[in-house]
């Protein structure tokens, strides 16, 4: 996670009436994470993109450019939910992709959640959930909002 590349489309829709002003409401927010991708690469292979990918991203999207992380590790999980809920690991609570839970004393991947069960297997491979983030993500928000 130390290099990355963040970019978020937000694909927004008009209401309008002859009694109100033209409303934009953010219906679709996609968010891109390519890990150690440098952020140079945006711009220095920017003549090898499609119209349809990475130029609408940083056309039409958001990205983030000369990005820190004030917190350590970075790690893979600890980067994607705070990218996505905007805080540090000490508050959304997902301090790396496995840790050892003093309380199960057990040794836990961030989002194994025996408490689900996958469709069409007999594995728990599937048995995934984001139960141990402890704040909304900017989905999250924008739905309430």
């Amino acid at each position: 996670m130390r290099n990355a590349i963040f970019l978020f489309l937000a694909i927004q829709f008009s209401l309008t009436s002859s009694f109100a002003q033209k409303t934009k409401k953010t219906k679709l927010v996609v968010g891109v994470v390519v890990d150690q991708m440098r952020y140079d690469y945006l711009y220095r292979f920017e003549n090898k993109y499609g119209d349809g990918g990475f130029k609408k991203l940083m056309n039409k999207g958001f990205h983030a450019e000369n990005t820190h992380y004030n917190y350590v590790p970075t790690y893979t999980a600890v980067g994607h939910a705070s990218i996505y809920t905007g805080t540090t690991p000490q508050n959304h609570g997902i301090i790396g992709n496995n840790w050892y839970d003093k309380f199960l004393k057990k040794s836990i991947y961030c989002v194994d959640d025996s408490n689900y069960t996958s469709l069409g297997t007999n594995t728990n491979s599937g048995q995934k959930s984001p139960y141990r983030m402890h704040t909304t993500m900017v989905t999250d928000q924008l739905k309430l909002a």
